[in-house]
């Protein structure tokens, strides 16, 4: 970084924009907090959603099992007729000047209607069954959203400590150095112009004697 030269204007601009920095510092620092306690609400959020799908996915497994034990072919069947394709919106959120996909949270669990199949048809637990996955599926879409913005979130965390790790560490200390530096040299210039008047009057009262 160019030095300044050691003038009282450069000392005056100095200064000035050591307090911007440091009030840079703060604003980032006060962001940071802010998406702390985002990002600790994300992770409870998503640590429960976790949780809760593991044991729908538990619970749907082993009804898997059991249906495909009694049913056969007939599950087999079900399966085929539930067969879908499941298409997502996204929509772009901003979040402090970071853009950040969002999911847009619609319907995945069917009614029979909607299956068209008949409930005497069919084994109602196999539609249980059927119906328990559908339902993980949605807290899958549900988490992605939340986990996609914890990661967004922590990235930014990251950033803002590096900045703020970088103010604290370099910059604002290479400013107060520079800044000592300028008043020292200042100092002098003024001892020495003291001096240098103190001098002269000294040399004009003993010509002024002669």
């Amino acid at each position: 970084m160019e030095r300044a030269k050691p003038t009282r204007q450069n000392l005056m601009q100095l200064r000035r924009r050591r307090e911007v920095v440091r009030k840079g510092r703060d604003l980032l620092k006060s962001k940071r907090e802010a998406l702390m306690k985002e990002f600790m609400g994300l992770v409870e959020e998503c640590m429960k959603t976790r949780e809760d799908l593991t044991r729908l996915l538990s619970k749907a497994r082993r009804n898997l099992e059991i249906a495909g034990a009694m049913e056969g072919e007939a599950l087999t069947s079900l399966a085929v007729k539930s067969e879908r394709n499941i298409t997502l919106d996204i929509k772009i959120k901003n979040v402090w000047g970071v853009k950040i996909p969002e999911i847009v949270e619609r319907p995945v669990v069917r009614s029979l209607e909607a299956r068209d199949v008949s409930p005497i048809g069919e084994s109602p637990f196999a539609l249980g069954t059927a119906r328990d996955f559908e339902m993980a599926v949605s807290l899958m879409i549900k988490m992605a959203g939340p986990e996609a913005r914890l990661a967004r979130v922590g990235e930014m965390i990251k950033s803002d400590s590096r900045k703020i790790n970088a103010i604290g560490e370099v910059m604002l200390p290479d400013m107060k150095t520079r800044i000592k530096a300028i008043e020292r040299v200042l100092e002098e210039r003024e001892k020495e112009e003291i001096y240098r008047i103190k001098r002269y009057k000294s040399v004009k009262a003993t010509q002024m004697q002669s």
